[in-house]
């Protein structure tokens, strides 16, 4: 079975199969010892109370493994099998491994000691039935028995007179003394399971009773003050407890055994109790014990690292939903910050770093007032001033509010806060919700901006038709009187200069009158087909009066063949006298008063190849103050401008570089203090058939600004 086959059982839809298989192994496991029993000890019953307790046992701890295993298979879908067990897991594996074999280790050799201590009590008690018999055999003196073959008289006897002796009836009879009485009960009761004696001594009479090695060693410890000595030895190849005790001289043995006196130590009495059957039990048991400590075994080390799993699979679950929640509060657009209750920062999310310009080392644990100005709270005047500890934050709670924002550099904008307030545990959280309004508040000043212009428009359309009846009028009579001169006056030409004069300014004042017209109309959504020189025309038109009056020399280098550009006239004439408004103010600042000399703006127009594409490239260049780099990176911010108040917006070149970006177009600045100022525009070339060279590109590839 492979690890498909696994998984496939352990799908939700197999859980009868599952089942099955728990009612089969829990069957199995509970007649596991009858049937090892029944192999063993063939005479032992299946059926008996000891098989139902071991079997009953193992059947339950069958059961909750069983329950243990299904209840880490979720019903929604199967576990990852990427999950790995921890190195605890492994630890406590071993360790529950060690306790397991020490287990086993203790309760195989308690069984062994208890199988040598039921073979030495049971010869102990053979012992003191023996003693018991040889006490009385010499308390009587002997006991006379008649002569037989396997009882014939005592040849150590023989030196007593009374060693001998007959019946009544004329039985010869023979005097049977306490150790010759024991050894012949010995002979008797010998048999393939029957305990064994033998009387023995280190100065035996008899060479029968001359001792081995291991009761020498015995008598010898006799001497020494043991009492007692038993160990398990072999007897012709068989375990037998060998047990020896002392034997101790009294006064019927002094009869037979000269030279001692009374409470002499003589020899010994050894008792052999074979330890077969014990021992057949003991291995039994240690099948049993082995049994019941490889499933309890088994059982904790899937419990160990089944637990390990469902803890690995929570902590996992628990790491990627807070992955996912943190992905998710760092991908969100608003800034998310939360606040402990005295107003400390302790976390936030990438858009709240990115919208004040902070990492997080540097801004958690400082107070919130260093990234927001909540009502009442001083303005601090960089991030490393002391928050001050009163503060109104609370204020804010449960609405939304227009507060101002701090960035690290010390640059401000307007943000809206929504604070809401949780509990965690003891401590009370605040969580900020912070969005940066910037854009919101340039798209109302746009729309207002584009309600003032729109009004402004209607007043210059209404003032234009005022004033275009009137010019054509002062025209159209200059023209009457300049017909009726007559050619006789003396004055006539000087006449006739000053009308035709008349009639030029105010057809000036006619175009510049439908100049004003066309650029109140406005048409953002409308997209004609334009001419570059049409409107630079338009733009300069607008402004050359206020240019005469400042002094200021314009060059104009724009060819008559460039192509058509695909375009909102209107929107691109707002962008050129933008950028020529602006030139005039740097060069007004440089050289204040006439200065034509150096007062200049020029314009110059090119078509140029770029990547393939025809590309329509306008420079107004102006040799005005100029402009640092660290002003130029932020030229085009909304809001950004290096004028006095009453003097710009900052809205200018956003807007501009926003008409330009919509005509699918770029806008850039390239300058430096007191060098000439370049403003470009790029814009595609309109679709109309392309010639391989674009009419003013004079062979040119994209040249530098």
């Amino acid at each position: 079975m492979n690890l498909q086959h696994i998984k496939e059982v352990l799908s939700p839809a197999r859980r009868p199969v599952r089942f099955l298989v728990y009612i089969i192994v829990t069957i199995f496991m509970g007649f596991l010892n009858g049937l090892i029993d029944l192999m063993v000890h063939p005479d032992i019953p299946f059926f008996c109370l000891e098989h139902f307790i071991i079997g009953g046992i193992m059947a339950l701890l069958t059961i909750i493994l069983c329950i243990l295993l299904e209840g880490h298979i979720k019903e929604a879908a199967p576990r990852p099998w990427d999950v790995k067990v921890g190195p605890y897991a492994w630890l406590f594996a071993s360790f529950w491994t060690i306790i397991i074999i020490s287990s086993l280790t203790w309760n195989i050799e308690r069984q062994k000691q208890e199988s040598i201590e039921v073979a030495t009590n049971e010869a102990r008690t053979i012992f003191d039935k023996d003693l018991a018999y040889y006490h009385w055999a010499t308390n009587h003196e002997g006991v006379y028995v008649p002569v037989t073959r396997s009882t014939p008289p005592n040849p150590y006897l023989e030196h007593l007179p009374e060693s001998k002796g007959t019946t009544a009836t004329g039985v010869p009879l023979t005097l049977v003394n306490p150790e010759y009485m024991i050894r012949q009960v010995y002979e008797i009761k010998t048999g393939p399971n029957s305990a064994l004696g033998h009387i023995t001594s280190l100065d035996p009479i008899r060479p029968e009773n001359a001792a081995n090695s291991w009761e020498a060693r015995a008598l010898h410890a006799f001497e020494r003050g043991k009492s007692e000595v038993s160990s398990v030895e072999e007897i012709d190849g068989k375990p037998y407890l060998m047990l020896m005790r002392p034997m101790i001289t009294e006064t019927g043995c002094l009869k037979c055994h000269e030279g001692y006196q009374l409470g002499d130590i003589r020899g010994g009495i050894t008792v052999s109790v074979p330890m077969s059957l014990l021992f057949s039990i003991y291995r039994k048991n240690i099948v049993i014990f082995t049994l019941a400590h490889g499933a309890l075994w088994i059982l904790g080390l899937l419990g160990i690292f089944l637990g390990s799993y469902r803890i690995n699979m929570s902590m996992q679950e628990r790491e990627q939903a807070e992955a996912r929640t943190r992905a998710i509060i760092d991908n969100m657009l608003d800034g998310l910050i939360t606040i402990s209750e005295d107003g400390v920062i302790e976390s936030l999310n990438v858009a709240a770093c990115r919208m004040f310009d902070y990492t997080p080392p540097e801004i958690i644990g400082k107070h919130i007032d260093t990234l927001i100005q909540f009502p009442n709270g001083p303005e601090l005047a960089d991030s490393n001033t002391p928050a001050p500890k009163q503060h109104d934050i609370r204020g804010v709670v449960g609405s939304q509010k227009e507060l101002t924002g701090m960035r690290r550099d010390g640059s401000v904008f307007p943000v809206e806060i929504s604070l809401s307030e949780m509990r965690h545990g003891q401590d009370r959280l605040l969580i900020a919700t912070v969005r940066d309004i910037t854009e919101e508040k340039i798209r109302k000043a746009e729309a207002l901006r584009a309600g003032q212009l729109a009004a402004i428009g209607e007043l210059a359309a209404g003032v234009a038709h005022e004033i275009n009846n009137p010019i054509n009028g002062i025209i159209n009579y200059t023209q009457i009187l300049l017909d009726d001169l007559r050619p006789d006056d003396q004055d006539s030409s000087l006449h006739k200069d000053i009308m035709g004069r008349i009639i030029k300014e105010g057809e000036r004042i006619a175009v510049i009158v439908r100049n004003l017209l066309t650029f109140a109309r406005q048409r953002d959504e409308t997209l004609d087909e334009v001419r570059i020189g049409d409107v630079i025309d338009d733009s300069v038109a607008l402004l050359m009066h206020q240019f005469h009056q400042d002094g200021i020399h314009l060059k104009l280098d724009v060819p008559k063949d460039l192509p058509f550009l695909r375009g909102n006239p209107q929107q691109l004439q707002q962008v050129i006298i933008n950028l020529l408004t602006n030139a005039a103010y740097a060069l007004n600042q440089r050289y204040p008063g006439q200065n034509p000399e150096k007062k200049k703006v020029e314009i110059k127009s090119r078509c140029i190849t770029v990547d393939g594409r025809q590309i329509l490239r306008t420079t107004i260049t102006d040799w005005g103050t100029g402009i640092d780099q660290d002003v130029i990176d932020h030229i085009f911010d909304t809001l950004f401008t290096t004028k006095p108040p009453g003097k710009g917006t900052g809205l200018g070149l956003s807007i501009s570089k926003g008409i330009i970006r919509d005509h699918r177009g770029t806008l850039s600045l390239k300058s430096k203090p007191g060098g000439p100022t370049v403003a470009t525009i790029d814009l595609p070339v309109g679709e109309q058939p392309a010639p391989d060279t674009c009419p003013g590109q004079d062979g040119e590839k994209d040249p530098a600004v």
